[in-house]
């Protein structure tokens, strides 16, 4: 059974040099249960590839800014 693609939400670049691209998915496969998807140019399954070409195109809305994880504070 191929899983389909029933919604994508929060798009943001997972790196600085906005070569992939987080996001939460939805599919038939697994209802209603959001997953974490990251869709990348050169992903070896044609999906991921795809799913990237339509955020970069806009289809999902914007692509927000890559924002770089806090530096924890060694001295605690």
């Amino acid at each position: 059974m191929q899983a389909i693609l029933t919604s994508l939400t929060n798009p943001v670049w997972a790196d600085a040099e906005h070569t992939k691209i987080d996001c939460v998915i939805t599919t038939t496969q697994f209802g209603d249960e959001r997953l974490p998807f990251t869709a990348d140019p050169n992903d070896v399954e044609p999906h991921g590839r795809a799913i990237f070409a339509d955020l970069v195109a806009g289809k999902y809305g914007t692509i927000s800014e890559y924002v770089p994880p806090a530096l924890s504070d060694s001295s605690d």
